[in-house]
């Protein structure tokens, strides 16, 4: 049996819907999975990419309804395993639980490498270990002021993101050279011979998930609930908004690009189409001056990732998932600022621990998150709103319900079906996910389980 433990205050109540908002976003990175993902789906779909990122708008928007129910009626700082362990038992509630926390550092890890990546390529002569963890303890650094603090540097920083945002699709629609009727009719891609000809059906299979995948979120929100003014009635609004405005943000710069490449063969052929679509428009100088603007916007998000992530292990101490004095230690507040340092800590130990790991190992940990937590949400919302624990009165009701949820299951069982196809990375994150959640299952049944009066997620 595990002694109580001492919880020194609690997350400060002060942060605004626009900050909750700003901070999720900062989350989302637009420009990230623009460069990202979107690269990946314009080098393989062609221009059939347009096509697949309006779909993915439409996954995000089933992704954000059923989030932004199950976040308003349990607005806490572990996200959405509280809610899901609330309405489903706190086997499911752990089984998430285990999800987020077996990807955190993989996920924070990812962004700084890849940001490392693109420093060095603009300062050849810094080293790529430097910039990885230097850029890791200034995130950590500003992860670890006051929440309202923290939400106006990544403000700023969002709002440089989103000059490069508009600056991409202004390129693009400005002087557009085909239609997006035509490309959406009659998507070419370029072939391994290197000549343009219709996309494959499996290329546009596996792309329509990387575009999903790319433009879906909002759900980060909900770990700032226990700091948001008046969350029931507010947390479901900033999902949905975080989650629209970022799957509009991320798809309107890749059709900019299908409809404005003038040379769509040497785009495509790039191994960066976005950096050589804007060289072919701007020249040089503004591919460069882009490119330091993704790096800011990786920065940007790792940033708000580390104090996502702080908020879940915060969570974690309080639930009392770990060793009595581990717990103590997680789930202590700042006082005067209000912070969950102890996590932010250790959180920053982990993800700089995988950064030591290889980038395709992360992507294996990380990518297969979205299939079991879309998953678990989709079913708890579901069934949550039948025993009247979600959109009841006060809360943020999906309409349509219950359309969204069960759509929400459809998109998990394709995702699924999808990344077992894929055997590099889908498959093994599926199987590795899968093993931990196992585990976190069988953690759940043998210790927590066997405490006096059980284990449930603490509502604050």
């Amino acid at each position: 049996m595990t002694e109580p433990i001492s919880v020194e205050g609690q997350l400060h109540r002060k942060l605004s819907s626009f900050g909750a908002l700003l901070l999720t976003l900062s989350c989302l990175s637009p420009v990230l999975s623009i460069y990202g993902i979107g690269s990946d789906v314009l080098q393989h779909a062609g221009t059939g990419a347009a096509g697949l990122f309006l779909i993915g708008v439409g996954a995000a928007v089933v992704w954000a309804v059923v989030y932004a129910e199950l976040g308003s009626a349990y607005p806490y700082a572990g996200g959405d395993y509280v809610g899901v362990g609330t309405i489903l038992g706190p086997w499911a509630g752990f089984a998430s639980l285990t999800i987020w926390v077996a990807t955190a550092g993989p996920a924070a890890a990812f962004l700084a490498k890849i940001l490392a990546i693109y420093v060095v390529d603009l300062v050849p002569d810094v080293s790529v270990n430097l910039v990885t963890f230097g850029s890791l303890a200034a995130a950590i650094g500003v992860a670890l002021l006051a929440v309202r603090a923290s939400a106006i540097v990544t403000g700023v920083f969002l709002g440089v993101e989103m000059l490069a945002v508009l600056a991409l699709i202004g390129a693009g629609f400005w002087h557009p050279v085909r239609s997006l009727a035509g490309t959406l009719v009659h998507p070419v891609a370029l072939s391994a011979a290197g000549t343009l000809g219709p996309v494959a059906l499996g290329a546009m299979a596996m792309g329509s998930v990387g575009a999903a995948y790319a433009t879906t979120g909002g759900n980060q929100a909900i770990a700032f609930g226990e700091e948001l003014a008046d969350p029931h009635r507010h947390m479901g609004n900033v999902v949905l908004a975080a989650g629209l405005i970022g799957a509009v943000a991320t798809t309107l710069p890749i059709i900019a690009v299908v409809i404005g490449a003038r040379d769509l063969r040497s785009i495509l052929a790039s191994p960066a189409p976005l950096s050589a679509f804007i060289t072919s428009i701007a020249g040089t100088a503004a591919g460069r001056v882009l490119s330091a603007g993704v790096a800011l916007a990786i920065f940007n998000a790792l940033i708000a990732q580390v104090m996502f992530l702080a908020r879940l292990f915060f969570s974690c101490g309080r639930d009392e998932i770990f060793h009595h004095r581990v717990n103590t230690m997680l789930a202590t507040v700042h006082r005067a600022s209000g912070a969950p340092r102890a996590a932010t800590l250790a959180v920053g130990v982990i993800t700089a621990l995988c950064c030591l790991l290889d980038s395709h190992l992360l992507i294996v940990f990380a990518s297969g998150l979205t299939v079991y937590s879309l998953a678990l949400v989709s079913l708890a919302a579901l069934v949550g709103r039948r025993r009247r624990l979600t959109g009841q009165a006060g809360y943020w009701r999906s309409p349509l319900f219950p359309l969204a949820p069960i759509l929400g299951l459809g998109l998990a069982a394709a995702f699924a079906v999808a990344d077992l196809l894929d055997a590099d990375v889908g498959r093994p994150s599926l199987l590795v996910l899968g093993a931990l959640i196992g585990v976190g299952c069988l953690w759940y049944h043998f210790v927590l389980s066997k405490r006096a009066g059980g284990w449930m997620p603490r509502l604050a």
